[in-house]
């Protein structure tokens, strides 16, 4: 048992290193999610909106910030009347000379939300510096709420390995019906730096089938650098692309990142998570190597875990397993 332990925190630890899209949140409740965006090279920039209902505790609320070519740098921001620096944001790692930046704003977002409302909030970015390096803001927000469904949501984010991310979710129970009365599976991405119709593109793979080869593009912001951000979210339909193989020939419309697992596509209207599976991956890749998907929200109505590993080792535990590891390599000679 021991040395299984050891061998099973020797590779969780080479987990952490090695995983591009790490999550930063989980939430498992009854409750829900806000997800919008917006870019521009405006001064001011836009509004971000939120929907949090009536009867709501916002439970967690990120910023985040996509930056292009040029300086590496998190920018400033003033959000809804307040700034931001470079020192208040958390880089989430360089891909492609493109890069994301994530900043906790729950307190300010829960004292203006309050316990939430039928109306939407909106949130002003009143400036970017530099503005035509930023390609634009997503606002994630998680709440509970004791009239929604219960849900595991996870906040996933960093920087996009552009040949291949994979994030698994496990169920603790084995998955119901999809067509089950009120069952949901969302996904959503963010990504940043990328225009259609243009050949760029992403793709998304559940279990190994293809959901979409056209995510990506300015859905919430413009087609111009400085301008380049996309989420799944507030005011988009997660009917899943009808061909999944379609690339961005049809423009950034034709997929608005959010995906819906419980329904199928037009080539193959099978679910593509099923009545009975224990988990599920989802692959992501960038084959036109030029956009960074940052961010990745996943939303479930039911009870699991995103990415599930053993906690990291210590140190000391660390140093211990390699020594064990190598004395028992020595009795076996």
């Amino acid at each position: 048992m021991l040395k299984r332990a050891l061998i099973v925190c020797l590779l969780s630890s080479a987990v952490f290193v090695d995983a591009s899209l790490i999550e930063s949140y989980q939430f498992v409740g009854n409750g829900n999610w806000s997800l919008d965006a917006v870019g521009s090279n405006n001064q001011p920039v836009g509004i971000v909106q939120a929907y949090v209902p009536e009867g709501s505790t916002v439970e967690k609320a990120f910023l985040y910030s996509s930056k292009v070519y040029g300086s590496t740098d998190a920018p400033s921001v003033s959000f809804d009347g307040i700034v931001y620096d470079a020192t208040n944001f958390t880089a989430l790692g360089l891909t492609n000379n493109l890069q994301a930046f994530r900043l906790d704003v729950t307190d300010q977002v829960k004292n203006k939300v309050g316990n939430g409302s039928s109306d939407r909030y909106d949130f002003s970015i009143d400036y970017e510096i530099p503005n035509s390096e930023t390609d634009g803001e997503i606002l994630a927000i998680v709440y509970s709420n004791p009239s929604e469904m219960e849900r595991t949501i996870a906040f996933l984010d960093g920087f996009s390995d552009q040949d291949a991310d994979v994030v698994t979710f496990t169920f603790d129970d084995p998955m119901p019906d999809p067509s089950s009365p009120g069952f949901e599976a969302l996904l959503s991405l963010g990504i940043g730096y990328g225009y259609q119709p243009s050949g760029q593109y992403s793709q998304v793979d559940i279990n190994g089938r293809r959901l979409t080869t056209s995510a990506g593009g300015q859905d919430d912001g413009v087609g111009a650098n400085g301008g380049l951000i996309t989420v799944g979210g507030l005011d988009d339909d997660p009917s899943n692309p009808s061909d999944p193989y379609q690339t961005d020939i049809d423009g950034y419309r034709y997929d608005d990142e959010l995906y819906d697992l419980t329904q199928g596509n037009m080539i193959d209207n099978t679910p593509f998570i099923s009545e009975g599976i224990t988990s599920f991956t989802m692959r992501t890749s960038n084959p036109s190597f030029d956009d960074n998907i940052f961010f990745m929200g996943v939303n479930v109505t039911a009870v699991g875990d995103v990415n599930s590993v053993p906690e990291p080792c210590s140190a000391a535990f660390f140093v211990i397993g390699l020594t064990f590891i190598s004395l028992f390599r020595r009795k076996r000679k």
